[in-house]
């Protein structure tokens, strides 16, 4: 129950970051995504359940609140929080860089997912386009941001609230 609570809260926080201060950043290039990367920590510190129910959970809400289709972000970061929760049944690596190395490569998977329904869908024209100017710079953003992130997780948080598994 207290970590329902804790999601619940965190999610609705990240989004109005997103929507507010991200979304009013005029920036040439790409957004840090920052639902996406709660959904890494999330999904890193629980079961693939979890993770698999927070990625559609986020996903529906950002296609809700920020996209054009509905679905398309539920069906991407629901894969991704299985997949992260799954990396971290199978290697156990709690150190920064690995870290950022699996964020970089989930924000890559989820721009790849999200321009391929784009370009199946006839909403953007360039999938190769979409990918170098928008997926790669926002992976830099996420990977800048995660990192202090990490820090006051280690900081802040107990090992015992985000390593007891149900």
């Amino acid at each position: 129950m207290k970590k329902t609570v804790i999601f619940i809260f965190l999610v609705i926080f990240v989004l109005i970051l997103q929507g507010v201060l991200i979304g009013r950043i005029q920036l040439r290039w790409g957004r840090p995504d920052l639902p996406l990367i709660l959904l890494i920590f999330w999904a890193w510190h629980n079961n693939w359940k979890q993770g698999l129910i927070a990625g559609f959970v986020i996903g529906l809400l950002v296609d809700i609140l920020f996209f054009p289709l509905l679905g398309l972000n539920a069906f991407s970061l629901a894969l991704v929080g299985f997949l992260v929760a799954e990396i971290r049944e199978r290697v156990y690596q709690d150190n920064v860089i690995f870290f950022i190395l699996l964020i970089g490569a989930a924000t890559v998977l989820n721009g790849i997912i999200l321009s391929f329904w784009l370009l199946v869908f006839n909403i953007s024209p360039s999938f190769l386009e979409k990918i170098v100017f928008i997926v790669f710079p926002t992976l830099l953003y996420n990977c800048i941001i995660s990192f202090p992130i990490f820090l006051l997780r280690e900081i802040f948080w107990p090992k015992s609230f985000y390593l007891e598994r149900k």
